[in-house]
């Protein structure tokens, strides 16, 4: 063995010249200064030569480590085609002062072992930074000490603000900024358990915040997760889906790009199967001329179905005259129909004046309350349905019109045919296609999305944001509507003018609605006599919380519900050992 200068002697003790592994010493030229007898024989490393001719990527390693005296990973190196090493670098003082690299290199492990651990190593990186990254929920990683280290993309859409400006900074100090009200990532890192918060954003927004403590294997804190939700955003998401669902039940495979739009911005809502089978058969007529029939209750959207007749007709470039027979004197209607001559009545104009079927010429036109008609007006729109023509008062002559007509009811016709109050012929000729267009109790399905729509409709128009409780949207999906969607429509405004607050509560609604949502409560109470009034009270009371009970899940739920304080409800469940 050699030595380049004889104070290495103190670098290689007798354990040194012994030990199996190579060790060797360079200078910052990269030449070799010493050498055990591991490295001479096993690396052919010659005292006095430089590290570049036997060890080439050695060389350059200890290049780089003497340049920036920084630790390294360890690093494999190979000569020929011996046995891999690791080369372990670290910084050495000769007694003259000189700073030695010196290099000790054991057996690195087999590389396909080694590449493979690194695979599976890699591989997995890659799965979790992807899993982090695709999350739709906002994502938080902090250590121990509620540092952020780990920020999702979902999180920076959450919090509109990039990672860089959260990454590395600790929780105390981005809620003394505003950055958020109350951290559930701090909470969780000082109580050491999972922790749920509400929490509130800068511009108004609320999120859910679940943090959760991670550990090692001796039971010390080294990470919290958070799972963050924008709960605004949800319930946004949430009406739009309501929306799109509403159209494709309607008109999934029916209907044509136009008529889908059409439709989308009249606000048609249909869930429920009749609501969707009478829109339908709507659909279906637009296309022909034959005279339609429209039944259903007042105020169940008759006008609206015809409307949607009428734009998909290929009338729809013509008017929609829309006549209420109902709203018309008897004695003038026939006038307001067919027109009149000059003089034909007391009070007529001079020159006499067309009638609605002469201004509906190559349109449509939709007598609604058709049953009101006299007996005299059903003669002439009977002769009109068979031959074209009209006559006006005073008038002889005879007028060729093209008008479609459409006509619709609430009264039960054929009961009127029977009593003689109309026409069974003009029955036969207006009941050729008949749609039913279903009163709302008999839309179950389509009441919360309609109510949605019409809180929120009005709400803009009043330029006044309202929600409704869940209690709220319970009740009014409960109440029979007897006046159906013209009733609807009158509560939602009169609920969004006059609550005070933008949440609307089961106090806010009309009396006739709250009571209705008393189910199962008759109308007629019949008790014993011996009964009293306290113990009829408290009867109802115990009946009413045991329904709540069966329905809601928790006392709060409860409480909601039936409109008291949760300590309230607590306190009565106790009292009739309901708990």
């Amino acid at each position: 063995m050699q030595y380049l200068v004889d104070d290495l002697d103190s670098l290689a003790p007798t354990f040194l010249k012994a030990l199996s592994v190579p060790l060797l010493a360079c200078d910052v030229q990269g030449r070799i200064v010493y050498t055990n007898p591991a490295a001479e024989i096993q690396l052919n490393a010659e005292v006095g030569v430089m590290l570049a001719e036997p060890l080439p990527k050695l060389a350059e390693a200890v290049g780089s480590f003497s340049r920036s005296a920084r630790p390294s990973p360890p690093m494999t190196i190979t000569r020929g085609t011996g046995a891999p090493y690791l080369a372990l670098l670290s910084t050495v003082k000769s007694a003259e002062g000189q700073t030695l690299t010196l290099c000790l290199l054991p057996p690195a492990p087999s590389p396909p072992e080694s590449d493979q651990r690194m695979q599976d190593f890699e591989a997995l990186t890659l799965e979790l930074h992807a899993i982090i990254d695709s999350s739709s929920d906002g994502l938080f990683v902090c250590d121990a000490g509620a540092n952020v280290i780990r920020v999702n993309p979902a999180s920076e859409r959450i919090h509109q603000r990039p990672a860089a400006e959260m990454v590395g900074r600790n929780m105390r100090d981005l809620i003394e900024e505003g950055f958020i009200d109350r951290s559930a990532a701090l909470d969780a890192s000082i109580e050491k358990k999972s922790v749920s918060q509400l929490q509130n954003l800068p511009g108004g927004g609320k999120l859910i915040s679940v943090a959760t403590p991670v550990f090692d294997h001796s039971g010390e804190l080294i990470r919290v997760v958070v799972s963050e939700r924008d709960i605004s955003e949800i319930d946004q998401l949430q009406r739009e889906l309501e929306n799109q669902e509403a159209i494709k039940d309607q008109f999934r495979h029916q209907m044509l790009e136009m008529q889908q739009a059409e439709l989308e911005s009249r606000r048609i809502i249909a869930r429920s199967q009749n609501m969707i089978k009478a829109l339908r058969q709507a659909t279906k007529v637009a296309s022909a001329d034959s005279s339609v029939l429209i039944l259903g209750e007042s105020g169940v959207g008759k006008g609206v179905v015809a409307d949607m007749i009428h734009h998909n007709s290929r009338r729809s470039g013509h008017p929609l005259i829309k006549i209420n027979c109902g709203a018309i004197p008897e004695s003038l209607i026939e006038a307001e129909l067919f027109g009149y001559e000059k003089g034909a009545f007391t009070g007529a104009s001079p020159g006499g004046k067309p009638g609605q079927f002469e201004l509906a010429n190559e349109g449509v036109l939709f007598l609604d309350e058709v049953a009101e008609l006299p007996l005299s007006a059903q003669v002439k729109l009977l002769r009109f349905l068979e031959d074209g023509q009209i006559t006006r008062l005073g008038s002889t002559e005879q007028r060729k019109v093209d008008v479609r007509v459409l006509a619709a009811t609430h009264r039960d016709l054929e009961e009127m045919v029977e009593q003689g109050t109309f026409r069974l012929d003009l029955y036969y000729r207006l009941n050729v296609i008949p749609i039913h267009v279903p009163a709302v109790r008999e839309r179950r399905d389509c009441l919360v999305p309609l109510i949605r729509y019409y809180i929120d409709h009005f709400a803009a128009i009043n330029k006044t944001p309202k929600r409704l409780t869940r209690a709220t949207i319970d009740a009014l999906a409960g109440y029979s509507y007897p006046g159906n969607v013209r009733e609807l429509m009158n509560i939602c405004e009169r609920l969004v003018v006059m609550s005070e607050t933008e949440l609307i509560d089961v106090a806010d609604l009309p009396a006739q609605i709250i009571g209705s949502s008393q189910s199962g409560m008759p109308d007629d109470l019949e008790w014993p006599e011996s009964v009293s009034l306290q113990e009829a009270l408290e009867t109802v009371e115990r009946n009413l919380l045991i329904r709540a009970r069966d329905r809601y899940r928790n006392q709060a739920g409860i409480a909601e519900a039936l409109g008291v304080n949760q300590s309230t409800i607590a306190r009565k469940l106790k009292r009739y050992n309901l708990t």
